[in-house]
């Protein structure tokens, strides 16, 4: 799914581009999903204890909102373009909206669908905004 592999692509950056002295996880290839969460949110409360956690997902938004980065305080809720009720997850949540808002039967087609030049370049932004705010001094 391109438009689901926002949270991989931006690991990837900031672990390959921005060398991130601190833990990333989730990349192309080693992805965080519902099938291996839990087992990633327990080895990380138990490895990483009171650290903050930047949860990265995908999302569909409002057609005028594709391309934009909205952070969100108190994490994300993973899965929730599909309604799933998940805990959240992180203390801050980077969201990257991919695509327009659909019914839930049709969110997988919707992810599909993004293209992943635009998944790459949104992604390449989030990793640098991240980047940024942990690192800028000033």
């Amino acid at each position: 799914m391109s438009g689901d592999m926002l949270g991989p692509l931006v690991g990837s950056s900031l672990r390959e581009e921005y060398a991130l002295p601190c833990p990333v996880y989730g990349a192309v290839g080693a992805s965080v999903n519902g099938i291996n969460l839990e087992e990633y949110l327990c080895m990380i409360r138990q490895k990483h204890k009171g650290c903050p956690i930047i949860a990265v997902d995908a999302a569909l938004g409002k057609k005028e909102d594709v391309g934009r980065v909205r952070l969100k305080k108190g994490g994300i809720k993973a899965g929730g373009a599909l309604d799933r009720k998940g805990e959240r997850i992180g203390d801050i949540g980077v969201v990257g909206v991919v695509a327009e808002e659909r019914a839930p039967d049709e969110v997988y087609n919707a992810l599909l669908a993004v293209p992943f030049p635009f998944v790459q370049a949104l992604a390449q932004r989030i990793a640098g905004l991240i980047h940024a705010a942990l690192f800028t001094v000033g």
